[in-house]
């Protein structure tokens, strides 16, 4: 099994990366797994430029050669596509739209890229959450993934301060939790499919 977690915050450490991690472990207790971890800040990604190359081009390949070619050589393989960002101005962080919008370039062939795919958006917010969960849901039928999602409000409501999720252990739980589930899942289609 593969998983590729896109990060898309700036700052490590915080609160999606700590999901990101717990949700990791309850998928390692399902099963072994390949990790590949994405710093979306880390990486040169540019935006897409709307030249449409990708779709006449042969293999549908993106025309900007950048980093975000490193995320593409291992999308198809991914079983799991964990999307962890806090969310700036009630959105996903720019690193994660910017990369986002370079997924036009794996939009041309659904069955390869998309179909059948664990997709885990880890939301941490303040106020608002709702924009990106719509946009999975919005494209979770064309593209025919299965969408899952873990939202931690990070904001005291009683006062002006944050709290990191490693203060709510049920939210840890429900992100390690849902990790073993999805794990456990893929194990018991593979095994459906083998003769």
């Amino acid at each position: 099994m593969r998983a590729i977690v896109l990060h898309g915050s700036p700052r490590r450490g915080g609160n999606s990366d700590t999901l990101a991690d717990y949700f990791i472990r309850g998928l390692k207790s399902a099963a072994e797994v390949e990790v590949l971890d994405f710093i979306l800040n880390d990486m040169k990604i540019r935006p897409c430029q709307g030249c449409e190359s990708c779709a006449t081009s042969e293999n549908h390949k993106c025309a900007i050669d950048d980093d975000m070619h490193q995320i593409y050589d291992v999308f198809a393989g991914a079983d799991v596509v964990i999307w962890a960002t806090p969310m700036y101005w009630g959105y996903m962080t720019a690193q994660m739209k910017t990369a986002l919008d370079r997924m036009e370039a794996l939009a041309m062939d659904t069955q390869k890229y998309w179909v059948d795919k664990e997709f885990v958006a880890i939301l941490t917010y303040r106020h608002h959450y709702q924009s990106t969960v719509g946009f999975f849901e919005r494209v979770q039928d064309y593209f025919r993934f299965k969408f899952s999602s873990i939202l931690y409000c990070s904001k005291n409501v009683d006062g002006p301060e944050d709290y990191h999720v490693s203060t709510c252990s049920e939210k840890l739980d429900e992100a390690n939790r849902l990790g073993r589930e999805i794990g456990l899942r893929i194990i018991s289609q593979d095994l459906e499919i083998l003769p």
